[in-house]
Parts: structure tokens; C-alpha cells; sequence
């Protein structure tokens, strides 16, 4: 039986083309805790596009603490390297941001990198509630945007709870999108973390998959998840969105 049961693990092969798209990295050079030069990202992007992605949108981190990037100088320098990523893969340039009292400033200036159909990458602190988060849903809403919650397997304000999965549904119902970082299904977070992931995915609550890479030795992370039963439950559920961002 346990013969039977290895046999079908390494059976799979994931066919990231199933995927096709990412929309969660760092690849804008010297920006934030990403790549820091454009070697890197071009590495990077090469290796997605011979695993079968077909699209990349970059995410570097825009927040009030820590990496203050702004939508004009992030503009500023993915446009040097414009030409330099698109001539491998279609990349466009979003960001990733952190939901605190100057992202809800930046909501009502309308100063957002978007995409897709309105569709805005955001994340909170790792382990506490910010009551701002509930302002800022509300306002994004409100003026049209379709909030995406980065990693919500990496919150452990909310999976530390008892009732973790009656949390996550709660704002699932309350139009929050769910992207999971890949590599959490191999580890990179830490076992609870792995754990987490594998219940949202038993839960149908992802919507989204994307790598969230930051370095060129995270690449080796692929050929791990290219055997994860987890991560094929989940792309033959039917339930990823990531191709209708093409």
C-alpha cells in the first residue's frame, strides 16, 4: 500500500502553464528586500518562462515603514528595464501593498498600481490585527477596487485563533481574494505555516497562486513544488483564477 501511495506522489508533474501567470514577485532592482540587480530578475524571469508561465506582474513592497517606494519612482524604474524583462516574458509592474494609515491616503488619491479588472495586491502585519485593515477594505471597495490578500497562510494573528478557518471565511464573505505563496507548500515558511496552506486548500479558500520571489536561489523551490500533491489538488479544483489575468 505505502508502495502504491509513492508511486502516485512521484507520478506528478506539475504543468505550470496551468498556472501561467504570477503577480506576485520582486524583481525591480534595489527597491526593496528583492532582487538587486536587473541580472537577477532576467534570470528569474527565464527560468518562469521555461516552466510555462506566460505573463509576470512585479510586485515591490510600497509602505509607510520600512520600504516608503512611491507609484512615480517605482514607474520610473521598472521603465529602465522595460524592455529588458519583455523581451523574455509580458511584464507589467504592480505593487504589493501594506495596509497601514498612508496606503488608505494613497486609496482616496486613487494613486494605485492595479490590474487586471481593478485588481489590487495588499498585505497586513504578520501577527496583529490593524483596525486600519477594516477602513481600508472598506474604502477600497467602495471606490471599485478588488482587494487580493497576499500569503493569508503567513498571518498568524489569524491562524493562531481556534476557529482560524471560520476567520479566513469571514473575510472571504467579505469580498477579500486569497493568493497563496507557492512556496509555503514546500516549506520556506515553516511547518505551521505549510499546514495552513494545505487547509485553505482542503477549504476551497485560494483564489490565486504566485511565487513572492525575492532571490535567484529560490528558484531551486520550483522543482520541489513540481511534485506537490497539494499544489495539484488545488490547480485540478477548478477554483485558481490566475490564467483570466492573461
Amino acid at each position: 500500500m505505502f508502495g502504491f501511495f509513492k508511486k502516485k506522489q512521484e507520478e506528478i508533474n506539475i504543468d505550470f502553464a496551468k498556472i501561467g501567470v504570477d503577480f506576485h514577485s520582486h524583481l525591480v532592482p534595489s527597491v526593496d528586500d528583492g532582487v538587486e540587480k536587473i541580472e537577477e530578475a532576467i534570470e528569474i524571469i527565464t527560468y518562469l518562462k521555461s516552466i510555462g508561465y506566460q505573463k509576470i506582474y512585479t510586485s515591490p513592497h510600497i509602505m509607510q515603514e520600512g520600504f516608503v517606494n512611491t507609484k512615480q519612482g517605482l514607474e520610473s524604474v521598472f521603465n529602465l528595464h522595460f524592455d529588458a524583462y519583455n523581451q523574455i516574458l509580458p511584464t507589467s509592474l504592480i505593487a504589493e501593498y501594506f495596509v497601514d494609515e498612508a496606503f488608505v491616503e494613497l486609496i482616496k488619491k486613487k494613486e494605485l498600481l492595479t490590474f487586471g479588472q481593478n485588481y489590487i495586491l495588499i498585505e497586513t502585519s504578520m501577527n496583529y490585527d490593524f483596525p486600519i485593515f477594516n477602513e481600508a477594505l472598506f474604502q477600497l471597495q467602495t471606490q471599485g477596487y478588488k482587494p487580493i490578500l497576499a500569503h493569508p497562510e503567513r498571518y498568524a494573528f489569524i491562524y493562531d485563533e481556534g476557529n482560524y478557518i471560520e476567520k479566513y471565511e469571514e473575510l472571504k464573505e467579505r469580498g477579500v481574494l486569497f493568493q497563496l505563496n507557492l512556496f509555503a507548500l514546500v516549506g520556506l515558511y515553516g511547518q505551521k505555516v505549510q499546514k495552513v496552506a494545505e487547509t485553505l486548500i482542503e477549504h476551497n479558500l485560494y483564489d490565486y497562486v504566485s511565487s513572492d520571489i525575492h532571490k535567484v536561489g529560490q528558484l531551486k523551490l520550483f522543482e520541489k513544488l513540481k511534485s506537490s500533491q497539494q499544489l495539484q489538488s488545488l490547480i485540478e479544483s477548478g477554483n485558481l483564477k490566475n490564467l483570466d489575468l492573461l
